[in-house]
């Protein structure tokens, strides 16, 4: 059994992450060892073996919701056992299985901290990184490593995302804002590496960086370090999750609206995404007597949904890795870039106009 998964999983070139298929089949092995026959695995085996997953004290002690997607992901290969006609029944079908978020790793990254990390940024590809997560809600890696100059619409504030994750329901592309915060970036990135002049107009924005998504986590949590700033779990989500928030809280936008930008439906955004924040006890006393108002020069947040300071670790000089995604300090990471011509005036980046736009 176990080695028709693992065929299965190698089979399955189109999953992105197939390590998570891998993971499951070795909790499965720990459980009930390398030689388990395929017709053998009964639906009460499947129960203990989530059940051992959790509560055991020689099992992983996962949480119920990584259970449940191991659980889940099984029986997802033992369908095409089903279909292959090696097995009557699929044993997983019908447990039941917990897959509630965990809330408990969720941060709030406050436009103050956006700030400083932005500030902490070593050149200005990853200023572009930061701002495309922090204020377009991009996942990272996937669809800020597949961002070209060409999908970028400077004349009518849009631009094109790819986006791999929801190819499969049909959506593998969104329009999203050119928000302010992200213009600014890319139009400085534009300044230096010139489109259509230094490089091809549809060249990838992202072009020293274009590594590993466990890499760039590397280097963002150094980053965030630098900034003074505490590291934090689910890095790039958190920043995805924080722009979501922020424009959910402003009022100003429909949440249909909101869901066709960040490629997302409104039940996964309050599932995984939304939050509650400082600004929303403020909000809640801005009526109250100032006696009863919170002091605004209190450290930290509400536990759990925001980024506290890390003090002295920004100070705290950090070893070095030889990684290609491994910034150097700012002046030196950008002396070769510095050598392209600026314009005088770049106030909308005339970038030749394509059909990226047009579907």
């Amino acid at each position: 059994m176990l080695a028709f998964m693992r065929a299965y999983i190698k089979s399955r070139t189109d999953w992105k992450k197939p390590e998570n298929y891998r993971q499951a089949v070795d909790h499965l092995e720990a459980y009930l060892g390398k030689d388990a026959p395929l017709s053998s695995l009964v639906k009460g085996d499947v129960e203990r073996w989530q059940r051992w997953m959790i509560n055991e004290a020689k099992g992983p002690k996962l949480s119920p919701n990584t259970a449940g997607q191991n659980v889940k992901r099984c029986r997802q290969m033992m369908r095409q056992a089903v279909d292959d006609n090696l097995i009557e029944s699929n044993p997983f079908v019908g447990v039941k299985i917990d897959l509630r978020s965990d809330t408990s790793k969720n941060r709030f990254i406050s436009a103050d901290q956006a700030t400083a990390i932005m500030e902490a940024c070593p050149d200005q590809e990853w200023r572009v990184i930061f701002g495309l997560c922090r204020y377009a809600g991009l996942r990272c890696p996937s669809e800020v490593l597949r961002l070209r100059w060409s999908d970028i619409h400077w004349d009518r504030g849009r631009f094109k995302v790819t986006a791999p994750k929801t190819e499969r329901y049909g959506k593998g592309t969104r329009i999203v804002p050119l928000f302010r915060e992200v213009r600014t970036e890319l139009d400085a990135l534009f300044s230096i590496v010139g489109p259509g002049l230094e490089c091809a107009a549809d060249s990838y924005v992202i072009q020293r960086y274009r590594c590993s998504e466990a890499n760039l986590r590397t280097t963002y949590n150094k980053i965030v370090e630098r900034a003074g700033i505490a590291v934090y779990p689910k890095p790039f989500m958190a920043l995805r999750a924080s722009r979501r928030t922020e424009l959910e809280r402003s009022g100003k936008h429909k949440n249909y609206v909101l869901n066709d930008w960040f490629g997302h439906s409104g039940a996964i955004a309050e599932t995984h995404y939304l939050s509650v924040t400082e600004d929303d006890f403020l909000d809640a006393l801005a009526d109250e007597p100032a006696s009863n108002r919170p002091s605004t020069d209190l450290e930290g947040t509400q536990e759990g949904t925001s980024v506290d300071s890390a003090g002295s670790s920004a100070d705290q000089e950090q070893p070095k890795k030889a990684n290609d995604c491994e910034p150097e300090m700012a002046g030196e990471a950008l002396g070769k870039a510095n050598q392209y011509i600026r314009r005088d005036s770049n106030p909308q980046p005339s970038v030749p106009k394509t059909d990226a736009l047009s579907n």
